[in-house]
């Protein structure tokens, strides 16, 4: 969830394709899969602080999918990783949002490019700041997630309650807050917060109901759950335990830093804690299978129109924050409205991604539209700073695999056209 983790995440990707992967042989590709999942497990399970890993592998839309799951919850009883555990998706909520904010843009409810001060004045400081500079990571706002008095608040107790407006205020200059001013591109989860709030003024609905009455109902996600509170049992219950391991600062902790503030929570589990402090920027629940539906609908144009389809599509780079058309080799990192986009010659060209992750869990979506291929996959834990490699071995270890068994073509010619068509 927090900027300097989002920006590991863009490294690991990068280097994703010098990661080993098994190569493909005499063993069907489904047993290959399988054995890279459990080498990973093996390998990095001690380092990572994970007992489990869920890998789905969509080949096509309809079409063939390939489900492969290693280790277990993690907890005294050790029920094995399956379809029906649940993680914590993190910054994937992010895109849930940002269709929600485009339906009603379809809809006529509201226009990304209104500004704060147009739907929410008691926020003078950023009144400039429109909706689209929110979804695409270029507004002048700080990242409450990275705060002194957000830090405190869950190192003190990981059931906190937050508001949605006790996380703006951790960064609101109206409040006192003195953090520098971002500019360019800049991950902040505070973004989202004021683009939840934003939603409910303009349609009457919270971002939890969008959810809960519209958006999974009609995509079909049956183990998929919001919340920007404490989770139910019921819920909770199919979750891995979910370690936090990360002992690097915070980003606005005084520096020189020496102790992150966070210290308290290493070694815990945090599948139980309330997630309120992550809300609209990333409280989702879900499982590698639902969320590779989401993304097949979403990118099917099932979700919004071609119309905002192509708005939440339109890039900047993440290295100046200006427009371009795509990632490209000379700048291979992009981002849309709350999707990220790559370009990597060794793995097919250009792709949409997202890597969500929490205090104690981390799940990946990968799309090529140029193969009709989605793979995600979902662990239990924040690890250590640098030890990321959910991305590199397991999603892009099995992109080799595929690739190798001739499943998959290795050096498109370019990206095909992205379907299209209105939602239904």
């Amino acid at each position: 969830m927090s900027t300097q983790h989002a920006s590991r995440v863009l490294l690991l990707l990068a280097i994703f394709c010098s990661a080993g992967a098994a190569r493909a042989q005499d063993a069907p590709v489904t047993a290959q899969l399988q054995q890279a999942l459990d080498n990973y497990l093996a390998q990095r399970g001690g380092t990572e602080s994970i007992s489990g890993v869920s890998l789905y592998i969509s080949l096509g839309d309809p079409g063939p999918a390939i489900e492969v799951f290693s280790g277990n919850n993690g907890r005294r009883d050790q029920t094995p990783i399956d379809g029906d555990t649940l993680f914590q998706i993190g910054s994937n909520t992010k895109h849930f949002e940002s269709a929600v904010i485009l339906k009603l843009e379809a809809e006529g409810k509201l226009n990304i490019n209104q500004t704060i001060g147009y739907w929410l004045p008691e926020y003078p400081a950023w009144s400039s700041v429109t909706i689209r500079q929110l979804l695409n990571m270029t507004s002048p706002i700080p990242t409450y997630s990275e705060t002194v008095t957000i830090g405190e608040a869950i190192a003190t107790d990981i059931h906190h309650q937050f508001t949605k407006r006790q996380l703006i205020e951790a960064v609101d200059p109206s409040h006192g807050s003195e953090l520098p001013v971002p500019s360019g591109f800049f991950y902040s989860n505070t973004n989202n917060i004021i683009a939840a709030l934003i939603i409910q003024k303009a349609s009457g609905r919270s971002f939890k109901q969008w959810l809960e009455q519209v958006i999974f109902p009609s995509v079909g996600l049956h183990s998929t759950y919001y919340s920007e509170g404490p989770y139910p049992n019921n819920v909770l219950d199919r979750l891995p335990r979910g370690v936090y391991e990360n002992r690097e600062c915070l980003l606005y902790q005084p520096m020189p830093c020496q102790e992150s503030i966070l210290t308290p929570l290493i070694g815990r589990d945090m599948s139980t804690g309330n997630l309120s402090w992550a809300g609209a920027a990333g409280a989702i629940i879900s499982n590698p299978r639902d969320l590779t539906k989401w993304i097949r609908a979403l990118f099917g144009g099932k979700v919004i129109p071609r119309q905002q389809l192509d708005e939440m599509m339109t890039v900047v780079s993440q290295h100046t924050g200006q427009p371009v058309p795509s990632a490209t080799p000379d700048d291979p990192f992009a981002f849309g409205l709350d999707l990220a986009q790559a370009y990597n010659a060794d793995a097919g060209g250009t792709f949409w991604f997202y890597e969500g992750s929490t205090l104690g869990f981390r799940a990946i979506f990968a799309y090529w539209p140029q193969f009709n291929l989605v793979m995600t996959t979902a662990t239990n834990s924040q690890p250590p700073a640098g030890e990321d490699q959910l991305g590199s071995q397991v999603l892009f270890g099995a992109f080799d695999i595929l690739s190798k068994a001739g499943m998959i073509t290795a050096t498109p010619t370019g990206p095909a056209n992205l379907p299209g068509g209105d939602p239904d």
